[in-house]
């Protein structure tokens, strides 16, 4: 009997893949993990050097100090008169409403619009869009809200603290100390007695259409008691006897226009009146805001203009008021030496020359000068420290190759540079959007980008050149800075709004928001606006992803078939994939050779998924993409004010901020449940080293995440609350080639073990021994020697039998590599895994590896004079990550042996056979699944047929995901058919698998 042996050798060949990055500057010391502020504050100092959104302002009797409701930094300033020193007394700079009953400083205010102090010289401040009425203890420093809940209208005869306004203007407090409350988009006023704490409604004005147009905006009092009201829409001032009832007229004819000097008030055409003062010889103040002019008059008395020569705009200082370009003057107040301050600039306006935000002081002599306020609303600081300077919604970061960080200033209409060394410059922008009709020169092109205008732009991106690529997004263009040069052009868009391709000339945008620069120096970005994904190179602008219209549909086909929904981002990893940020529909989707996909969300809004697979996941509104130094995928959750990771096994976690909870809480530890804040991430960047620069738009600052010592990511079975038998896993990227002897992970609190028990190491010795500290929890993993990790190998443990006996919601673990004496050696904070009641479906035990397991040399008996073929199954098992895929490359020789060759059937899957023509002295394959997903393309092609080997080797097996998290079984079946004529003996081949991760 001959007996036939073939030997089967079975090398292993795995990819991977690092994403591209570059230096950066130096943040504020920062431990690994934690968010640090690399630029943006509150600013404090000189008041004149400050940009502040004057518009409410409130001094004391002595005129010594004056306070200043901020509305875009969120916070209400006070200013020594005596040193023109300005500091912060109330919010953060992030518009929330948080903070009662705890320092003011500390406190969230959203829009601030006025502010009053009461007779003790509390502070009274309309935070406008918080629908609340807050007061500040001049004593403690204590916040607290005295009227209002939530918007709407409602609560009157009840408690202040549960009514409901809507957008609260102005507010002013009564001799008696009762509060007047402009509830201005209700169209009335409110009263809240000071005896009980009641509020009522004191006035009600008419509305008037559209929605829009605000109604009363302050209120004042006579020495009777009377109580006028400025009414912006009705263009009149009003006054109500202290009881109420009708009112009456007494300033202006409820038709806008400016006319009436020297003749009765009730005759004057006055235009949107908004502040107002009336001094102790009942002579009334109040600024005609929408007429840039201050006027004043008595009841059936003349009125005439004090100051404002009808200009908009800001000069005349030194001078007389009455000569002087005032600019929406938007409130008023007047010391006991009979000095006025009004708030001037806060209100945008198509005919204004600059921002012109500050306050100005008109003497008792009616001289006029500029206390506070750099005329900028949110702009200071450049020169010096970055985290001393002023931005207005930063959109965008990007990094050139020296480390510079640059940031689309958005509200400032600049782009801001932080040098390496920490300072801050602006280098393109000078603050202002263009004026029509916005083409060429009339944008600056063709000379200092300094010098040119930008309108909100929202990305940044740097070429290998250094050339500097902005997506001026309202101006529907994107301009480029030439390195060297600092002058600025337009590469694309002509101004008109639109979606058409074709030649730069020609070609329009509608609302370009993220870009990138590929390695051709070819410009993609997303249109926001048409739907798409575009690229600019060449001289053409062309369409890469999106068919214009809004929607989300697509996958599996090609990226141009596809539907978006207002994309705000796009990137590209190293292997040339593109990363679509599809901001309207909630996910992140991938073009892989021009096919399109999902990686990220289900297209529901939400914020649900942590620790389980992102595919799984909801997202709102994610804004932003980078890529990490591990391959991971960072994302801006934007409408849930977080940054979240997908690993490369493609579970997604939180990295910095609190779900759906944007503020502000300070820099310091992210990834734990008390860590850091984050309020509108946008689009982000990433060092060379690992840290993640994000724009964080509410909080008007560039936030840092410092790179971890290692890369660690927490994985539990099961995250039901108190389920015993949990298996909890941990990932890790090692950092520092040191020998390590053991290693600890913080488990969420309350977890319980009788006796931890190893479930499966990769990299790792399994010899070691685990020991749970319920005290401290921790668990340790000592080896029985040390070993060393070579850097940037990922690492991976897992252990079971735990209960975590009572902990909901994010938990996180912090892994730390040690020496055998215990010397820390890298340290990393993983993401968020949320504990529920009743079970949330979360990964189970992913392993990190790419694991194959195949037969070594198999012999295979045959016995010729049978005639009769024999079928082998040499099964393999592939077991990569929990998201990526695999293929799997059969190659193989002829079989040799004294009777000379044993060719394949066929020349591979081209031209499989049926098993009724096989043949006679020839050998093939066939491959199928054995409990996972084995049976993908290749399988398919062979639809039940053989096919022979190729010396160059083919795809049997494409998988997009193994089904099991403990491999995929395939069964690749090799026949051999020989007659009995073939001389018996030992006929010896090979036959070689390549495995490639799908990473």
């Amino acid at each position: 009997m001959g007996r036939l042996r073939a030997r089967l050798l079975l090398p292993l060949v795995l990819v991977t893949a690092a994403a591209a990055v570059v230096p950066a500057a130096s943040p504020a010391p920062a431990a690994p993990g934690d968010l640090a502020t690399v630029a943006g504050t509150v600013a404090t100092g000189a008041a004149t050097s400050i940009g502040i959104a004057a518009r409410g302002v409130a001094v004391n009797t002595a005129g010594t100090t004056l306070w200043i409701a901020d509305q875009d930094s969120n916070t209400i300033r006070k200013v020594d008169l005596a040193t023109s020193t300005a500091t912060v007394v109330a919010g953060t700079g992030v518009p929330n409403n948080s903070g009662d009953n705890g320092p003011a400083t500390s406190a969230g205010l959203n829009n601030p619009y006025d502010v009053d102090l009461d007779a003790a010289g509390n502070l009274i401040v309309a935070a406008t869009s918080n629908h609340r009425i807050r007061k500040v203890n001049v004593t403690t420093g204590v916040i607290t809200t005295v009227a209002g809940s939530s918007s709407g209208y409602s609560g009157d005869g009840g408690p202040a603290t549960s009514a409901r306004m809507q957008n609260p203007a102005g507010v002013a407090v009564a001799p008696n100390g009762d509060y007047y409350i402009a509830d201005t988009d209700n169209f009335v006023v409110r009263k809240v007695t000071a005896a009980t704490g009641a509020i009522s409604t004191f006035a009600t004005l008419t509305p008037t259409a559209p929605a829009t147009i605000r109604g009363p905006e302050d209120v004042a009092f006579d020495s009777a008691g009377n109580v006028y009201v400025t009414d912006c829409v009705g263009n009149t001032i009003n006054r109500y006897a202290p009881s109420g009832g009708a009112p009456t007229v007494v300033a202006g004819t409820g038709t806008a226009g400016y006319s009436g000097d020297g003749g009765a008030a009730t005759s004057a055409a006055i235009s949107c009146p908004t502040g107002i003062v009336i001094d102790s010889s009942d002579v009334i103040y109040f600024a005609d805001s929408t007429n840039d002019r201050l006027r004043r008059f008595t009841v059936g008395g003349l009125i005439t203009t004090f100051a404002g020569n009808g200009t908009t705009g800001l000069s005349g200082d030194g001078g007389l008021a009455i000569l002087a370009a005032l600019d929406r003057p938007t409130d008023l107040a007047r010391d006991g030496s009979g000095n006025f301050y009004v708030a001037q600039g806060a209100l945008i306006t198509n005919t204004s020359t600059s921002s012109d935000s500050v306050v100005r002081r008109v003497s008792s002599l009616g001289v006029i000068t500029t206390v506070a306020g750099n005329t900028w609303r949110g702009y200071s600081g450049d020169g010096a420290a970055a985290t001393a300077a002023q931005l207005s919604h930063p959109a965008g970061a990007a990094l050139d190759a020296a480390g510079n960080v640059y940031v689309a200033d958005s509200w400032n209409n600049r782009i801001r540079r932080i040098d390496t060394s920490g300072v801050i410059s602006t280098v393109a922008g000078n603050g202002l959007p263009c004026t029509a009709p916005c083409s060429g020169v009339n944008i600056g092109d063709g000379g200092a980008a300094t010098s040119a205008n930008l309108y909100n732009p929202q990305a940044v991106a740097v070429s290998a050149a250094g050339d500097l690529y902005i997506s001026d997004t309202g101006h529907q263009r994107i301009r480029k800075v030439a390195a060297g040069t600092g002058v600025i052009s337009t590469v694309a868009g002509t101004g008109s709004t639109g979606s058409t391709d074709g030649v730069v000339a020609t070609a329009t945008l509608n609302k370009p928001y993220g870009l990138t620069v590929t390695a051709a120096g070819t410009v993609v970005f997303a249109d926001y606006g048409s739907h798409k994904i575009r690229s600019v190179g060449g001289g053409v602008v062309g369409t890469i992803a999106g068919t214009g219209s809004a929607g989300y549909s697509g996958d599996g086909g090609a990226a141009t078939s596809a539907a978006l929904t207002s994309p705000g981002d796009v990137r590209f990893d190293l292997a040339g994939d593109m990363y679509i940020a599809d901001t309207g529909n909630n996910v992140i989707r991938r073009v892989r050779s021009g096919v399109i996909g999902t990686i990220a969300g289900t297209g529901v809004s939400g914020g649900t998924g942590d620790g389980g697979l992102a595919t799984g996941a909801t997202l709102n509104g994610p804004a932003g993409l980078a890529f990490g130094t591990g391959g991971e995928i960072y994302l801006a959750d934007t409408g849930n004010h977080v940054v979240r990771r997908v690993d490369r096994h493609g579970v997604i976690h939180n990295v910095a901020g609190k779900l759906g909870s944007g503020s502000w809480g300070g820099d310091g530890q992210a990834g734990a449940a008390t860590g850091s804040f984050l309020f509108g991430p946008g689009r982000l960047a990433v060092d060379s080293t690992g840290n993640l620069y994000i724009p964080s738009s509410g909080e008007i600052r560039v936030r840092m995440l410092t790179r971890q010592g290692t890369a660690a990511t927490f994985y539990v079975s099961d995250a039901t609350v108190s389920h015993p038998g949990t298996t909890y896993g941990w990932e890790f990227v090692a950092q520092t080639a040191v020998a390590i002897g053991r290693i600890t992970f913080t488990v969420p609190s309350g977890t319980t073990n009788p006796g931890p028990a190893l479930v499966s190491v990769v990299d790792l010795p399994a010899d070691g021994a685990l020991s749970l500290d319920t005290a401290t929890n921790t668990l340790t993993y000592t080896f029985g020697s040390a070993i060393t990790v070579p850097a940037g190998r990922h690492v991976y443990l897992s252990a079971g039998n735990f209960t975590n006996t009572g902990s909901t919601g994010p938990q996180y673990s912090t892994v730390t590599t040690l020496t055998t004496g215990g010397s820390t050696v890298d340290t990393a904070r993983s993401g968020a895994v949320s504990f529920v009641t009743p079970s949330s479906a979360v990964l189970p035990l992913p392993n990190p590896s790419e694991l194959v397991t195949v037969p070594g040399s198999r012999t295979i008996l045959v016995d010729p004079l049978i005639g009769a073929d024999v079928v082998t199954s040499m099964p393999i098992t592939v077991r990569t990550n929990a998201t990526h895929g695999y293929t799997v490359t059969v190659r193989g020789t002829s079989l040799t042996g004294p009777g000379g060759t044993i060719s394949p059937v066929s020349a591979g899957q081209a031209t499989a056979v049926g098993s009724a023509a096989f043949g006679v002295d020839r050998l093939g394959y066939t491959v199928t699944g054995v409990g996972g997903s084995g049976a993908g393309a290749g399988a398919a092609a062979l639809s039940g047929a053989y096919a022979g080997y190729t010396t160059t080797g083919e795809t049997a097996v494409t998988a997009t995901r193994p089904t099991s998290v403990t491999g995929d079984v395939i069964g690749l079946s090799t026949r051999v058919r020989v007659d009995n004529l073939l001389p018996p003996g030992t006929y010896s081949g090979t036959i070689g698998y390549t495995v490639t991760p799908a990473y």
